[in-house]
């Protein structure tokens, strides 16, 4: 929750990773709740949750295209584009990006973010816990754990399905963060194996974001291309090079999943 309030400033800034870092803690702490909600008073987690999601949701417009921003420009310069064209491909993501950024400083300055402070003040000082929270610590880590793997693996048949890659990725990113909140200090309940479960699922996350990414960045290559009435071919190169990149990333994916399945019990 700290990591959450330290870290509006330097998002509002838009300093170097800043919005990033923000993003990943709201995250985490929205995946925790989720993973322990068993234990956890339901209403209010879910409040608490939905304010976090919020948050999330802003701060990701803003990441998401100042990345897609950055990988247009390395691709243009890949492919050996002149300046003027270069520019007409990453000015307008630089553009809406700013204007991402502007949307979420906006909410953060407001009393939607004013409610989430004070939610995150109370839990900070008295966590809202349910019934099942007197049960053993390390019991109850392991059972999280679990839970969250069979659910990584539970989404992973479906991938012919579009959503359903969106749904193992975040999947596996849930099953990283619980992992990560019991394996390190100050509350290292569970070992080496819940440790490299935690691992497992990051790949699964970076590989499936790897995709999206260069499938998100081949889309707007090829919607702004359709625009152009002199010669769109001066990015087929870059189509080609991003469709490239999703596939390289998803080629990967078989080994992790696999690696997941055999570590799935602890």
């Amino acid at each position: 929750m700290r990591r959450v309030h330290d870290g509006v400033p330097a998002a509002l800034a838009d300093e170097p990773d800043a919005v990033h870092r923000l993003r990943t803690s709201v995250r985490r702490l929205r995946n925790v709740l989720a993973a322990f909600k068993r234990y956890l008073d339901r209403d209010a987690a879910a409040e608490l949750r939905s304010r976090l999601k919020e948050l999330g949701d802003v701060l990701g417009k803003a990441r998401d295209l100042e990345v897609r921003a950055q990988q247009a420009a390395a691709a243009a310069d890949a492919a050996g584009l002149d300046d003027a064209t270069r520019s007409a491909l990453v000015d307008p993501l630089r553009t809406a990006h700013l204007h991402a950024h502007a949307e979420a400083v906006r909410w953060v300055r407001s009393e939607r973010s004013r409610d989430l402070d004070r939610l995150l003040a109370e839990w900070a000082a008295r966590p809202r816990l349910g019934d099942r929270a007197g049960q053993p610590a390390k019991k109850a880590a392991r059972r999280a754990v679990r839970r969250q793997a069979a659910r990584t693996l539970e989404a992973a048949p479906r991938l012919a399905d579009p959503e359903a890659a969106h749904e193992l990725r975040k999947a596996a990113r849930r099953l990283r963060h619980t992992c990560d909140a019991v394996t390190r200090e100050p509350v290292r309940l569970l070992g080496r194996k819940a440790k490299d479960l935690g691992e497992v699922g990051h790949r699964i996350q970076s590989v499936l974001g790897d995709h999206r990414d260069a499938l998100l960045l081949a889309e707007h290559v090829r919607d702004h291309a359709r625009l152009r009435t002199d010669d769109s071919r001066a990015y087929d190169d870059d189509v080609d090079r991003c469709q490239g990149r999703a596939l390289s990333a998803l080629a990967t994916l078989p080994a992790a999943l696999g690696d997941l399945q055999r570590q799935a019990r602890l």
